[in-house]
C-alpha cells in the first residue's frame, strides 16, 4: 500500500525562503499559499524549516513583533529529509521515529517537496479497496496514519466502530462498550 516511490505522489509545492527572511514575509507567503512550512535554504541546500507551530510558539506566544525576527533565529535545523526515489512507506517510518510533522523531499539534494502525515494518511485512503466477503465489507488496515480520535501519528491503525484508532483510543474505546 505505501510501497510507492515518493516522486511519483508528491503534489505539494514547496516555499523555499533565505535565513534572513523575516517571520513577517513567510508568514505572508504560508497564508497565501496554503502552507504549513517553509523551507530555510541557503544556496538551494536545505538549513532548517519553518512552522506555523515555530511561529506561534517562538513568536506569537512571546509577542514579538514579525518583521524584527529572521527565520534563522526560530528555524528547526537540522532539516530532515529523504530523497524523492524513496518509497512512501520510508517517509511514514521517518515521520515516526523522528516524530516530525513536516519531511523534506529532496531530489539530487534540492529540496523539490514537504510530506506530512496528513499526506500519508490521503495516500493510504486512495489505496484502500472494499471487498464482499459473504455480505461484509472488510476494509484494509492502514499501515500508519493519524488517529481520528486523538489526532497522534502511529505506525498501526486498528478500525474500532468504522473509526481508525491508536492503541490508546482502541483500548479506551473498548472499555466505554462493556
Amino acid at each position: 500500500m505505501l510501497d510507492v516511490p515518493l516522486s511519483k505522489v508528491i503534489k505539494r509545492d514547496i516555499i523555499l525562503m533565505k535565513p534572513t527572511d523575516s517571520v513577517s514575509k513567510a508568514a505572508k507567503v504560508m497564508s497565501k499559499d496554503n502552507a504549513n512550512a517553509v523551507v530555510v535554504v541557503d544556496e538551494d541546500e536545505p538549513i532548517g524549516i519553518v512552522s506555523e507551530r515555530d511561529i506561534l510558539k517562538e513568536v506569537v506566544s512571546k509577542k514579538k513583533k514579525p518583521t524584527d525576527v529572521t527565520l534563522e533565529s526560530i528555524m528547526t535545523s537540522p532539516v530532515v529529509t529523504i530523497s524523492a526515489g524513496k518509497m512512501v512507506s520510508d517517509a511514514s517510518e521517518i515521520i515516526t521515529k523522528e516524530k516530525i510533522r513536516n519531511l523534506v523531499v529532496v531530489d539530487e539534494g534540492v529540496p523539490v517537496a514537504i510530506i506530512t502525515p496528513r499526506d500519508i494518511l490521503s495516500i493510504t485512503f486512495e489505496e484502500w479497496r472494499y471487498e464482499s466477503n459473504e455480505g461484509v465489507l472488510d476494509t484494509p488496515h492502514p499501515e500508519g496514519g493519524i488517529c481520528e480520535i486523538c489526532g497522534t501519528y502511529t505506525s498501526a491503525l486498528k478500525l474500532v466502530n468504522g473509526q481508525f484508532v491508536c492503541d490508546d483510543c482502541k483500548e479506551i474505546m473498548e472499555e466505554e462498550t462493556y
